[in-house]
Formats: C-alpha cells, structure tokens, sequence
C-alpha cells in the first residue's frame, strides 16, 4: 500500500514534466531519488513521526513530501484542464503547464498554513450570571514531534496567550509519537496561560509512548490534565464544572467517573479529545463537549469542507459545532498534522468558545443534530 501511494500519485505528474520539458531521463532521475529516499526511511526502522534526524527530516522527508503534494494536487487538476484544452482547442502543453501552475500554488498553500482564529457564542441554559461571557481558548492535536517542533508549539502558545481568556482547553494528541517530543511539549504548554488555569485530557497518540510519563510531564508543567475526573471553577460564587475523559481508543474512558463529582446545579464543560463520546455526553446533560481527533479530515474538498472530508470515514461530527437538545459539541480542527504533515483547505485553528447565558427552556430532548452555524471570524490568522 506504501508503495502505491508513494508512486502512483506521481505518475501523472511525472509524465506531464517529462512531455512539458522532453528531458525524460532527468526527471525520472530526480522522482526517483526524492521516492527512493523516503522508502529507505520507512523501511530503515529508524522512524518518521519519532526521531528522524534533522538531515533525513530536511533532506529527505520535506522533499518527499512536497513533491508527493504537488503530484497529488496534479492529479486532481490535470483532468480539469485536459477538458478545458480540448474545449477550446488550446495545445494539451497549454493545460498541463496550467495544471502544473495550479498544484504549485495549491502545494504552497497546503504547507504555509497558519491557524485561523474561530470564535464562537454558545448558549448555555441555567448558565450563572457570573459566567456569562466566560472565554475558553481551545488548541488540539499538536503532534508536536519532527514537523512540529518546540519552537512551533512556542508560537501556538504565544497566539493563544495574547487572547487572554479565562480558561484554556488542550484537547489530546500533544505528540506525534515516542518519547522525545514528550519533554518539548510540556515545556511549551507549560507557559500557556489562563486566569482559571490550563485543563488538558488525554488522546490516543499521548499513549504512543508512556502515557503515564506524559500525564505527568504535563502536570509538573502546570496544566491539569483530566483522566475520568473534573474540578470546579468558581466565580462570585458560581460554579463550572470542568472535566475531562482519558482515550476511548486504549478504552481507558470513564465517563460516569468524570462526572461523577458535578455540582447538581453547575454547568459542565467536558474535555474529550474523540468526539465519539458526544451523544453519550448529550444524555448526561453535559452543556459543552470540546473534541478534537479529527483534524477536521486534513485533506478536504475546496469550499465544501466540512462535509466532504476525509474525516467523514470515521465520523459524522468532522469539524465545528453541533448539537442534540441542549448539548453542544464543537469539534477542533487542530493545530497539527498526522500522517502526511500537510493540511490541504483545512487549515489548522485555535477556536475561542464564549459562553453565554440561554433561558432554561432552552434545553430541549431533541437529539438532532445541526451544523456549523456560528459565525467565526473571517480571514482572521495567527503569525
């Protein structure tokens, strides 16, 4: 399978170069060494996601990467202008270099992403007064590793620190694999900053190495890592309960134990990394589920996104808010990348969800689901 989509992805591509520029031999050469290295590493047992090495990292990956991107947006756009060309009767070179032109622009893109800024209100029924306009930031599945490094999750944590909200929310999947990020990660997200404190829950690649060592990496950084636990926050005298699931992929859930401490009366906001655990949040009037794993699919289809993606396989709830009755989900795209480190018309974001009071009556057995309706701010992005 490695193999196929490794070289099949780039044949078209391949073949348009080699008819566009007539030195065939010379761009067999050059796919063929960018290929050729990547399979050496997969298949070295030296790893990828883990610990490659900075020249293998720049020398070899980036370039794999970046090329396989650029074949693969080929792919999507020379049948587009194959048609065009013979519509108008313009030469197939004509097509092909504006393919070519096309997947280069689209390649960029899918590699120079920077996070977009989503806000959104939600209504919460029998929501205190003292936590209206209460603002939590939300970052999710930074896989800090080789192609998130600390200096990267530095400048995520910058972005959100200079919100200055009440409470920030780290919703799983903080490594990409092994050991090594581990010790990186928790040094950068121990300078995020909240005025009620940083909440974190665990995902399913935070147990791609001692899930235990990461818990605690994290808590000897400052943030409060949920595992089946919650914790009030109070305000005047009002209370939110905040809590948090550990990883439905290790079955290491617990969700009646996270919420087995909540205040009769208090408002909960539950901190899930897999949004799997939605409609059973819904049922035990959880307000807020906050979730990420998806990536919002990483790979989308332009302008139709959140419906057309690839998370789609695995999931209905993608990307962004939903809601049965009462209960709201909202679904982070995340700052990171698994798999290929690129994000094509899924850019990553850091989202900002501010609570606001809703009549009793709001709550409702309703168990539809709606989509994304909120509005978030446009062009907004993070440098």
């Amino acid at each position: 399978m490695i193999l196929l989509i490794a070289f099949g992805i780039q044949v078209p591509l391949v073949a348009s170069l080699c008819h566009l520029t007539g030195h065939r031999g010379a761009v067999l050469a050059v796919a063929g060494a960018i290929t050729f290295g990547f399979l050496a590493t997969v298949f070295s047992g030296r790893g990828i996601w883990g610990s490659p090495g900075r020249l293998r990292l720049y020398l070899v990956l980036w370039p794999f990467f970046v090329w396989w991107t650029l074949g693969l947006l080929f792919a999507v756009f020379a049948p587009l202008a194959f048609v065009v060309s013979v519509a108008v009767r313009a030469p197939l070179s004509v097509g092909w270099a504006a393919a070519l032109f096309a997947a280069a622009l689209g390649t960029l893109l899918a590699f120079f992403n920077r996070p977009r800024l989503r806000q959104h209100d939600i209504p919460i029924a029998g929501l205190p007064a003292a936590f209206d306009g209460y603002r939590v930031a939300q970052i999710s599945d930074l896989h800090c590793g080789p192609f998130a490094d600390g200096a990267r999750v530095d400048r995520w944590v910058a972005a959100v620190n200079r919100l200055e909200v009440d409470l920030v929310a780290v919703t799983g999947d903080l490594i990409a694999s092994g050991a090594t990020f581990v010790p990186v990660v928790a040094a950068s997200l121990g300078k995020l900053r909240g005025r009620d404190g940083v909440f974190a829950c665990m995902g399913n690649h935070d147990y791609f190495t001692d899930g235990e060592e990461m818990a605690q990496a994290l808590e000897r950084a400052g943030l409060t890592v949920l595992r089946n636990r919650g914790v009030e926050v109070h305000r005047d005298g009002a209370a939110l309960y905040v809590a948090g699931v550990d990883d439905t992929w290790t079955g290491r859930h617990d969700l009646d134990r996270a919420l087995a401490d909540r205040p009769p009366a208090a408002p909960a906001l539950l901190l899930a990394h897999d949004p799997v655990l939605f409609p059973d949040a819904a049922k035990r009037a959880v307000d807020l589920t906050l979730s990420g794993h998806t990536h919002g699919g990483q790979l989308g289809v332009p302008f139709f996104a959140k419906r057309f993606n690839l998370a789609r396989v695995i999931t209905r709830f993608t990307t962004g808010l939903y809601q049965m009755g009462g209960a709201t989900l909202y679904v982070n795209r995340g700052l990171g990348t698994t798999g290929l480190p690129i994000r094509l018309f899924v850019p990553p974001e850091i989202a900002v969800i501010t609570l606001r009071r809703a009549p009793a009556a709001a709550r409702s057995a309703s168990a539809a689901v709606v989509a994304d309706s909120a509005p978030a701010m446009a062009g907004s992005s993070f440098r």
